[in-house]
């Protein structure tokens, strides 16, 4: 089968790439070693850096730490928590050195929604994006952020809208949570992007593999944390600005953030935040495509009471962006329409234009949050309350059907989703034991104002959950376990003239567990089990009309059951103590029954409003399995060479074919160079070349209106440097992506079949703080 042919070719890659793990033999043989607390705990997950060598790694459950194979010399220890004051501390080494970090909290107690994940951080299978790494992409958009994080790859309608896919699954599979709350708005659409600036996160971290009983039954996939920047703890004023320059559409974007904290006595601490982004048509190496520009403004603020034994925190958001679509994926007739396939490019070259016309999409979003919590004895309880408003509105390529002036701005289609969700959670610790137990509630109403392609419903959710973990610093095992049970009731009343009152009831179990077993310091060996499950979607249930995002003719079916996944994950992984070589292979086999999914019909749909590609929702037994592979190793002298590798194989068990719309086989390979960093300086400079193959996606169904495109080679380059302006920190970073303006398509964009994926884009950005 192709997907054993392709799993040979992967693992000579391998071999063949990673033949500079043979290591040399290290003369220097002193350790630096100790422990991170705060508030007289330990305090696992601290990222500590030798700023001199660039050696980092987080501490363990217990907050230790040791660094093997140091030479004397003097060295600076550099220590972050997400939840505590930056500390750096000089050492001279003379011989082995003991020591105990104590870092100063601003908020000793983690997010709630963050905490399990930061204290099982050894049991889920979890990769971040910070840093530099993040800043590079955040202006171009959330999906390039996205797309640099392991396992992860995006569902594109064009350039501007991306949803992550993790392991071949995404939409309502994946489960993301925006500063602890689980974002809630048209997530089922596969061009309904997240709602989420990327400037409002200092970190994304994806966590795959059975993680459903924290974050909720549905997350089949896996989960997506977007997590803020820590708020100011010390007594005074500050922020950053941020702007933004592309090439490629003619981009800009500014986002700028101020906080401050009143005092110790008051402590009182606040932050606002926002960002402008505007952008024009996109640009292939060929042609202009029309239609292609975005604006976008978003706006948030938070503050923070935080006394000696818990805080109360009030968030809120709002997030706007109108973005064009393709206006030469929407075709008048079927013949066009097949014309339009068949010679898969615009009519004309387009032009350039800032200019937003139909058809295009407008998307609303608030949050407001109000979150506390009190610390116990050997634990902590924490309450949340949530409510999120959506509006996504759709225009077609026509006006309506009157053609006065006024009728000019009115949507084709308008739906108005309002969430209220609430959590109560309690947290306990005692000796090797950590759990948690808690209850959750969720409530939506959701209307269609205009069109009639889904219908007025809303839904009523409960869960309870409990989960435990054990975790002794001398044993090598580590073990989890969880449970969860929820119930969802869907009512549905009219979809446009017609009265549809429909009742469903789905409920069940889920639960997970995990071992992971510590051969040594350095190499480890995780497994995972889990079973979850997911109730369909309204869309999925009664969707029938013209969906004019994805330019597509979208049938529900009413009989669709709810899915059940069982998955099993297999991790190794491995890193040197002396130096930063590091691997991880994992593998993944996910059974879901009456897995739902949306298939391409054999024959386009014919509307009023025009042709479009049809496609209707179906559901069969399904088998997904792969395997991810990420690779670092340190050449010497600032030189690190990356690589990443992902191979994914979908089947359809009833049909004993391909599933539809999985990632095609990604190979990764990087070269990056540190410069000398400053003494002063926490971080180096660098400089980075990333390139990228990807192949023709050969194990996909036949059912689709035209093949999946020829593989393509993609080579991206990476300029980051730090500035010292006065006492000031500044950075600067210029980035080229698709640098060498190759001509390709993408299996996973739903816009493949008329265009071009964007050519050669240029970045500049600048990073000033106050």
């Amino acid at each position: 089968m192709p997907f054993f042919s392709g799993i040979k070719k992967s693992l000579c890659l391998l071999l063949t790439c990673f033949w500079v793990f043979v290591l040399q033999a290290q003369k220097c043989d002193f350790v630096i070693s100790g422990q991170v607390q705060a508030l007289g705990q330990p305090m696992p997950n601290a990222h500590v850096l030798i700023v001199e060598t660039q050696q980092g790694l987080q501490s363990d459950a217990e907050g230790r730490f040791a660094f093997n194979g140091l030479c004397e010399g003097e060295y600076t220890l550099s220590c972050t928590h997400l939840n505590c004051e930056h500390l750096q501390q000089r050492i001279v080494l003379k011989h082995n050195e003991s020591i105990n970090i104590s870092l100063n909290p601003h908020s000793y107690n983690l997010e709630q929604v963050l905490v399990q994940a930061q204290r099982n951080d050894n049991l889920a299978a979890k990769n971040s994006l910070s840093g530099a790494d993040l800043e590079a992409t955040q202006g171009i958009g959330l999906g390039e952020s996205l797309r640099r994080l392991p396992g992860v790859s995006t569902l594109n309608t064009g350039a501007s809208i991306a949803k992550p896919v993790i392991q071949g699954l995404h939409s309502n599979r994946i489960v993301l949570f925006n500063n602890g709350v689980r974002q809630e708005g048209q997530q089922w659409g596969a061009e309904h992007a997240p709602e989420i600036d990327p400037f409002a996160s200092a970190k994304i971290t994806v966590v795959r593999g059975a993680a459903s009983v924290r974050y909720g039954a549905d997350a089949l996939g896996g989960v997506l944390l977007f997590e803020p920047q820590a708020i100011r703890s010390a007594k005074g004023l500050g922020g950053e600005l941020q702007m933004q320059g592309f090439s490629n559409g003619r981009g800009g974007v500014a986002s700028g953030m101020l906080e401050g904290r009143l005092s110790e006595k008051l402590p009182l601490s606040g932050r606002v935040q926002g960002t402008l982004k505007r952008q024009g048509n996109l640009q292939t190496p060929d042609y202009f495509l029309n239609n292609t520009g975005l604006s976008e403004s978003n706006f948030s603020w938070t503050t923070r009471y935080q006394p000696k034994r818990g805080f109360v925190e009030t968030y809120y958001s709002r997030f706007y962006n109108q973005l064009g679509i393709l206006s030469d994926a929407h075709i008048g007739n079927l013949t066009d329409l097949q014309n339009a396939i068949d010679r898969g490019r615009p009519l004309s070259d387009g032009q350039f234009s800032y200019d937003l016309n139909r058809p295009q999409q407008r998307i609303l979003h608030e949050l407001v949050k109000l979150k506390g919590a009190h610390e116990l004895k050997q634990g902590q309880v924490s309450f949340q309350v949530s409510r999120q408003f959506n509006r996504r509105q759709e225009y077609d390529s026509h006006r309506r059907f009157n053609p006065l002036p006024e009728t000019l701005d009115e949507p084709s289609i308008e739906f108005e989703l309002t969430t209220w969700a609430a959590e109560l959670a309690w947290e306990y610790r005692r000796k090797h034991w950590r759990g948690s137990t808690g209850l959750s509630s969720q409530h939506q109403r959701n209307t269609t104002d205009r069109g009639a392609l889904l219908p007025n419903y809303q839904n009523l959710d409960w869960g309870i959950f409990w989960t435990e973990s054990w975790r002794k610093n001398e044993n090598p095992w580590q073990v989890e376990f969880g449970f969860r049970y929820d119930q969802r009731r869907l009512e549905t009343s009219t979809q446009g003239n017609r009265v549809l009152e429909e009742d469903r009831n789905f409920s069940g179990f889920s639960g997970n567990m995990g071992a992971v077993y510590h051969f040594s310091p350095s190499f480890l060996l995780r497994y995972q089990l889990g079973t979850a499950w997911r109730s369909p979607h309204v869309s999925e249930l009664f969707s029938n009309g013209v969906h004019h995002g994805t330019a597509s003719f979208e049938t529900g079916n009413a009989s669709l059951q709810a899915e059940r996944a069982l998955k099993q994950g297999l991790s190794l992984e491995w890193k040197a103590q002396n130096r930063q070589h590091s691997a991880n292979l994992s593998l993944y086999y996910n059974v879901i029954n009456d897995f739902i999914y949306l298939e391409p019909q054999a024959r386009p749909q014919l509307t009023i409003r025009g042709a479009f590609p049809a496609f209707a929702y179906a559901q069969n037994d399904a088998r997904i399995m792969g395997l991810d592979w990420t690779a670092q190793v340190d050449l010497g002298k600032g030189w690190f060479l990356e690589q990443r590798l992902a191979l994914i194989n979908g089947w359809n068990r009833n049909l004993n074919d391909y599933l539809v719309y999985m990632p095609p086989l990604r190979l990764e390979q990087g070269l990056r160079w540190y410069f000398k960093a400053q003494k002063e300086q926490e971080q180096k400079a660098f400089v980075r070349i990333n390139a990228q193959w990807t192949a023709r996606q050969n194990m996909a169904p036949d059912t689709d209106f035209a093949p999946p495109p020829a593989g393509y080679f993609r080579l991206d380059a990476e300029l980051f440097y730090p500035l010292k302006v006065g006492k000031q920190n500044w950075e600067m970073g210029l980035s080229a992506f698709n640098l060498l303006n190759t001509r390709y398509r993408d299996y996973l964009d739903r816009l493949r079949y008329f265009a071009q994926a964007p050519g050669r884009n240029v970045a500049l950005r600048l990073k000033i703080p106050f």
